[in-house]
């Protein structure tokens, strides 16, 4: 269903990781150094894993991505005619800064004799690296920035559809032993339990005001909830344009959610039981999710645990930084942050974005 967006409001995003590798490819395979006899350059993209978007809300077009890259060298030195190995970049993400980027840097069958191309890289190769990795949010906004954003006046279609949840691709392996449990219809459904945990840096009241704000529900699932009657006990709340629903069963702030659960391509009137534990750390600076699902349908195990990694835990790594919290690097500006919440405050200080004052509470800030 193509998303109605008057005037730049809702927010909108587009993948573009398949035109960021194709970029990668084109754009870093131009490097090389050289140091008398010494050479070396950068032959291919090996491969790129993790997402990269470009978004826009409420006029202001983003950048929101954080990928893997392997790299593949090749060199020469005065003792050793072809060296080859790879270069592994761990994380490539919107707000990594210039001397932020790590570099793994291997050579296939390591000899002293290839040594200096390793040098030569890590002393000349390295740097142009840093400069062309921060050029891909400014030239992904230029190329895509276009297809998500309506000229002034104007009230289109945008093109781009809310998230749909996976289909199954084939019947996964059994978490628990298969159960079974009745339908409202009265027929039976044989189901089995799944259990997950995820770390965030952040506390557990802030992990679960993410589950119960509906301004934090719309800001990592990219759009309001079409259904939400509020955090308390009975209350109902449908996500995802409805691919998602479920409804509160147990809320004990900030430490546990239990809630049912369910994939509209179950069977009809079919829910699971979730229940989401937030253990805090204080020693670690850390909070573990645990996530416990009964009455998963038997064949949406993969299915399931694809979706709620896609569309939740990278979700919300990726709308509230990488560890769970709230960064102004490349998503700063009064949209993005109305995004998360109309007003967010920090021990009563004051924030001002574009002209507009906002007092800072609740939410932890990473500068």
């Amino acid at each position: 269903m193509a998303l109605h967006n008057p005037n730049n409001w809702h927010w909108v995003s587009k993948n573009t990781s398949q035109w960021a590798q194709e970029w990668f490819q084109e754009t870093l395979t131009q490097l090389e150094a050289q140091d008398g006899e010494v050479t070396a350059k950068i032959s291919k993209v090996l491969s790129m894993d993790g997402d990269v978007d470009v978004s826009q809300r409420k006029g202001k077009v983003i950048t929101i991505y954080d990928v893997k890259l392997v790299l593949e060298y090749s060199g020469s030195a005065p003792e050793a005619d072809e060296v080859s190995g790879t270069i592994t970049i761990p994380e490539v993400a919107h707000d990594t800064e210039e001397n932020d980027f790590v570099f793994d840097i291997d050579i296939h069958s390591e000899s002293k004799e290839k040594q200096p191309v390793k040098d030569l890289i890590r002393s000349k190769l390295v740097s142009q690296l840093r400069k062309e990795l921060l050029k891909l949010g400014p030239a992904m906004i230029a190329e895509h920035g276009k297809d998500i954003q309506h000229a002034a006046g104007s009230n289109p279609s945008s093109g781009f559809s809310t998230p749909k949840v996976h289909a199954p691709t084939g019947t996964a392996p059994r978490s628990e032993p298969p159960a079974s449990t009745q339908k409202n219809s009265g027929s039976t459904v044989n189901t089995t339990s799944l259990s997950e945990q995820e770390e965030f840096r952040t506390t557990a009241a802030e992990l679960y005001q993410t589950f119960t704000d509906p301004q934090r529900l719309a800001a990592f699932t990219r759009a309001a909830p079409k259904r939400f009657d509020g955090a308390k006990v009975g209350g109902s709340w449908e996500l995802f344009d409805g691919n998602v629903a479920g409804e509160y069963k147990e809320l004990q702030e900030p430490t546990k959610i239990v809630q049912t659960w369910r994939l509209k391509q179950w069977p009809a009137g079919h829910f699971s039981q979730q229940t989401l534990s937030f253990d805090q750390n204080d020693v670690d600076g850390v909070t573990v999710l645990r996530v416990e699902w009964s009455g998963v349908p038997i064949g949406q195990e993969e299915v399931t645990k694809r979706n709620w990694d896609e569309y939740y835990i990278r979700s919300i790594k990726k709308t509230f930084g990488r560890f769970g919290v709230v960064r102004f690097t490349n998503i700063l500006g009064k949209g993005a942050l109305e995004a998360v919440s109309p007003v967010l405050n920090l021990e009563g200080k004051t924030l001002d974005i574009n002209g507009n004052s906002c007092s800072l509470i609740d939410l932890a800030i990473e500068t």
